[in-house]
């Protein structure tokens, strides 16, 4: 059981770290937004678990996630350096804010429990499977136009621009790729806690680590 759940957390910061890196390793923004992410995808299970299937939940969280992704980028990704830092490490302070304020108006309570048949076992499983699918996704982003795209504009962005690439719609694309993975491994390990609430869903230390 201990090695087991060791080579869970192993697992889980192998993709979300890959995930992270799809999009920061390129341009080197730094993001402090995982937690936002990761918590939108626990919730998408915690709230929807007893309306959907689980893998429909996880595809959900990923989605939920990328929306969010696609906003903050259309909003913020044309600022850069700390100033980013500091706007993505709010934001997800900000969501689990919203979060913790409008769940407690509705319902009265802070956290949700999270019921189901899975063992640490298949977490692991699972997340060692979308790890694998993150590793070839960005296999494949790399030798793609948008990888090349990517790895001009993380050299010189001002360079990328005045070729004709459009900066700001291939990094939205690939924080919105990145911020997906990150909602679906956070919808994965929301079995895993049984009972989910914003302190833990949107802990702003999964950010820190992430990028540590």
């Amino acid at each position: 059981g201990y090695y087991l759940s060791l080579a869970l957390n192993m697992v889980m910061y192998a993709a979300l770290c890959t995930a992270w890196t799809l999009f920061s390793g390129p341009t080197h923004y730094v993001s402090l937004a995982t937690a936002a992410f990761f918590g939108l995808g626990t919730y998408a299970v915690g709230l929807g678990l007893e309306h959907l299937p689980f893998p429909v939940l996880v595809l959900l969280g990923g989605a939920v996630a990328a929306i969010l992704a696609g906003l903050v980028g259309g909003a913020t990704l044309r600022i850069s350096g700390v100033y980013f830092v500091i706007f993505t490490f709010g934001l997800a302070e900000l969501v689990r804010q919203v979060v913790s304020y409008t769940q407690i108006k509705l319902t009265s309570k802070m956290g949700l429990y999270v019921f189901t048949d899975f063992t640490e076992k298949h977490i692991y499983w699972m997340l060692l499977a979308l790890t694998a699918l993150v590793f070839v996704t960005g296999w494949l982003i790399n030798r793609s136009r948008l990888g090349f795209a990517m790895q001009i504009i993380g050299n010189d962005e001002t360079v990328a621009k005045h070729s004709g690439i459009d900066t700001a719609k291939l990094k939205i694309i690939l924080f919105m790729i990145s911020g997906a993975f990150i909602g679906m491994a956070g919808a994965i390990l929301a079995p895993r806690y049984a009972y989910i609430e914003p302190p833990a869903a949107f802990n702003p230390m999964i950010s820190f680590l992430v990028v540590i």
